[in-house]
């Protein structure tokens, strides 16, 4: 009651506005000027609120997000001008997707404290791509993981599964702090630690592990610096946005082909399509190759000139199985997965 009491009293403006003539940007940088991070305190949690806008994540520094932030400003500086440079390439993209699904942009940075960004990025625990998708989760929200490609490596088609998934965890939690925090550990984690302490504030969910606890302070750390870097000491990258266009690949074709074919390097076209895993397209499927833009024309007249039998890579390489060879022995032989080994068998 009392900490109402303080806003009401203390912290609100009455804003007069003539009814004359006025120009809608004085009118807003009037509101901006009484717009100060306000302290709150509720129960044993205390803060700054640093952002509320309805839609959006609530944004708030307390002791655990400022020392993030203060980490990321030392020690870890490199590391999130990398990320923030990865941010400015994959920014747009994420924000356009996100907004399909009527999602807070804010969660954009969740792929940051994930990943980084990057969309090879794989983890011990065999969590892969941008947004740090399980194999059982991947394929849950229709991504796909095969000899030749693991979609859970598609910045584009992993973000659709994520904003799903998300707006799955908001419907059940109502709360994005939970929401964030279920991603990380689960959802039955949660549950059982909001009913252990009778409570959904996510700061008094201390029966959490260490790695969850500091989920939410490390991405409201990122959050709030990526939104206005320059204010943290961070350059604005002048990295492009990752753009591209699509050819149909209609029969399994080599890499190096290709990229021959679009006037790049072989290193190029696998940035543009992290999910492919070999060295050729997939077989049996038409498949939608990403090129940078403007590569379309060269790339069509180039690969049809190119003779049939020129084009397309092997399917696959035949082996004879010996006495005593197994599918592990096999597998270590040619360094490929027993997994990946059944499935092309």
């Amino acid at each position: 009651e009392s900490a109402l009491l303080n806003v009401v009293t203390q912290r609100l403006f009455t804003l007069e506005i003539n009814t004359g003539s006025i120009v809608a940007v004085d009118s807003r940088q009037s509101v901006e000027e009484l717009m100060v991070p306000m302290e709150v305190e509720m129960g044993a949690s205390k803060f700054i609120v640093i952002d509320d806008r309805d839609g959006h994540i609530p944004l708030v520094r307390n002791k655990s997000v400022d020392q993030f932030i203060s980490y990321f400003q030392n020690k870890g500086r490199r590391q999130f001008e990398i990320w923030l440079d990865r941010y400015y390439q994959y920014g747009p993209m994420l924000i356009k997707i996100l907004n399909e699904y009527e999602l807070p942009e804010e969660l954009a940075y969740l792929a940051m404290i994930e990943s980084g960004l990057n969309p090879k990025a794989y983890s011990k625990a065999k969590a892969a791509g941008m947004w740090q998708f399980m194999y059982a989760t991947g394929k849950r929200y229709g991504l796909q993981r095969n000899w030749y490609i693991d979609e859970r490596r598609d910045p584009e088609k992993a973000t659709h599964a994520a904003a799903k998934f998300l707006l799955d965890l908001y419907k059940e939690f109502d709360h994005w702090y939970l929401a964030l925090a279920a991603y990380n550990s689960g959802p039955g984690r949660i549950h059982r630690a909001s009913r252990l302490h009778q409570t959904s504030d996510f700061w008094q969910l201390h029966s959490l592990p260490r790695e969850t606890r500091n989920y939410i302070p490390y991405y409201l750390a990122a959050a709030i610096m990526c939104s206005d870097p320059e204010s943290y000491g961070f350059e604005i990258p002048k990295t492009k946005p990752h753009k591209y266009e699509f050819v149909e690949i209609k029969q399994s074709a080599d890499l190096a082909v290709l990229a021959s074919s679009a006037g790049i390097s072989l290193k190029t076209l696998k940035a543009y399509n992290p999910e492919l895993r070999q060295s050729a397209t997939p077989v049996e499927v038409k498949y939608q190759l990403k090129i940078p833009l403007d590569k379309k024309d060269q790339f069509v007249s180039n690969f049809n000139a190119i003779p049939a039998d020129q084009r397309f890579a092997p399917q696959y390489v035949a082996h004879k199985v010996k006495r005593g060879e197994s599918l592990w022995t096999i597998s270590k032989k040619y360094r490929v997965s027993i997994h990946d080994l059944a499935a092309v068998n």
